[in-house]
């Protein structure tokens, strides 16, 4: 049996060795954590691998909420890209606040970071270096030129530039001179154009008693009133003053934009007539025409008293044509074809070219359209009528189809030009923000000299010179 002596042996020896234990654990776990805060404060952190490596300036062409992706075209590639996006990604303003993905807009000039491979965008941030023009009312658009004039500035433009209306991609042809613009661009450049304020249209239906007078659209337009007209205006709401021989009615109107507002006029009540509308339907159009002996404009029908009256209707190379028609309060056509004048045209043995032809334009595409040049009704493609200088508003219709109209620039010679544009859509069919291109414009000019044409607001546009 061991004695007290022994026992106490034994127990200061397991004491010192508990102590030794603890003594090792403790200086290990301090050890540790002074290696531990000495290398938080190198920072000797595990490294953050970056995976989004491309960087690429771009246009911000659609965002879809749903799917999470953004649809971005890159500027200096040239290409569209669709990326896809998380609630992660940082996206910022110019100056460096915070902004979601639901506040960039169809237009915008942004920075990007993104991964090529995985098709991720890692941020999107309002490029600095981007400039904007809002509310330009005052502008001149030559895509045939690729340049854009802003006030006394001149910037240039590629001739695919990005336009951009009402949540969709649109060509910048499609652009007229009464649409309000946004244009943003880097350095001497512009990149996209925003429509803010467009256009729609405006068609009188029922409109006998007003022929041959006057309508008044706001500040907007003043015109003389013809058969077949579709006035277009730009967005808003307005007040419509339709006058007449006894007539002086007011509408309110709101036109909306690329749609059709239909204004009724049955309920006007036509006067006891002492007079009567009478259009006029010449060949060649070119022909000077005379009532009475009193020169007039045959674009729009005229108001004439009751009673006989004659006409005369002159064009150089034609002969003369006059005769009488009874005007009965009822409308009137008066048609007239002049037969082509038998003298001059040959000088010795060459032929002299006829000089005094008229020029045409024709729209050749899409067919089956109905129309409009400056609001006149002009036929069903492929038409062709007499060509006048300078910039117009081409206006194609149909039943079932998105109405869309384009400018055009038209050159001051004596050249016949043709003119095609893209097919219209189904009315049915659902604009969607994206990728949205247009081919085969074609502007095909008549010439015998090969001169080409330009400043003509065809995106796309092959010329070919007819010899």
């Amino acid at each position: 049996m061991m004695n007290r002596d022994e026992i106490q042996k034994i127990i200061k020896a397991s004491l010192c060795g508990l102590c030794l234990i603890l003594t090792g654990c403790s200086a290990a776990s301090m050890a540790r954590e002074a290696t531990f805060e000495s290398a938080y404060e190198n920072g000797e952190q595990e490294e953050v691998v970056n995976i989004y490596t491309s960087v690429a300036s771009a246009v911000i062409k659609s965002v879809n909420e749903q799917d999470q992706t953004i649809v971005v075209h890159l500027i200096e590639r040239n290409e569209n890209k669709t990326l896809s996006y998380d609630g992660a990604t940082l996206v910022q303003d110019k100056y460096g606040s915070a902004m979601s993905m639901a506040q960039l807009r169809g237009g915008d000039v942004a920075d990007l970071t993104y991964n090529s491979e995985l098709s991720r965008v890692g941020s999107v941030a309002l490029s600095e270096d981007a400039w904007s023009y809002e509310g330009v009312v005052k502008y001149n658009l030559d895509t045939g030129k690729g340049s854009v004039s802003i006030g006394d500035e001149v910037y240039s433009m590629d001739v695919e530039v990005l336009a951009f209306s009402d949540g969709r991609s649109i060509t910048a042809d499609q652009i007229i001179r009464q649409d309000v613009l946004t244009f943003r661009g880097k350095g001497h450049e512009v990149v996209s154009i925003t429509v803010d304020k467009g256009h729609g249209y405006l068609d009188l239906v029922n409109d006998d008693a007003v022929l041959g007078g006057w309508i008044e659209i706001g500040q907007t337009v003043i015109s003389q009133i013809a058969p077949d007209m579709l006035f277009t205006i730009p967005e808003g709401k307005y007040s419509v003053r339709l006058t007449s021989e006894g007539i002086d009615e007011t509408r309110e109107i709101t036109i909306e934009r690329n749609k059709e507002t239909i204004l009724d006029l049955k309920d006007i009540k036509i006067p006891e007539p002492t007079s009567g509308v009478v259009k006029f339907e010449i060949i060649p159009e070119s022909a000077a025409v005379y009532v009475d002996d009193d020169k007039v404009d045959t674009t729009y029908p005229v108001r004439l008293p009751i009673g006989l009256h004659q006409v005369t209707a002159k064009a150089s190379g034609y002969d003369t044509l006059s005769e009488y028609f009874q005007v009965d309060g009822e409308t009137t056509t008066v048609r007239m074809n002049l037969e082509e004048s038998q003298s001059g045209g040959v000088s010795g043995n060459s032929i002299t070219p006829d000089a005094s032809k008229e020029s045409t334009i024709t729209i050749e595409a899409p067919a089956g359209v109905d129309v409009y040049q400056d609001n006149m009704y002009k036929g069903i493609a492929p038409v062709t009528y007499t060509k006048t200088a300078g910039e117009h508003t081409i206006t194609l219709r149909k039943t079932g189809y998105i109405t869309r109209s384009y400018s055009i620039t038209v050159p001051n010679d004596n050249q016949n030009v043709t003119y095609s544009f893209p097919n219209l859509d189904p009315e049915n069919t659902k604009d969607i923000l994206g990728d949205y291109t247009v081919s085969g414009n074609r502007l095909i000019r008549e010439t015998t000299n090969g001169d080409t044409i330009s400043g003509n607001s065809v995106s796309n546009n092959s010329i070919d010179d007819r010899k």
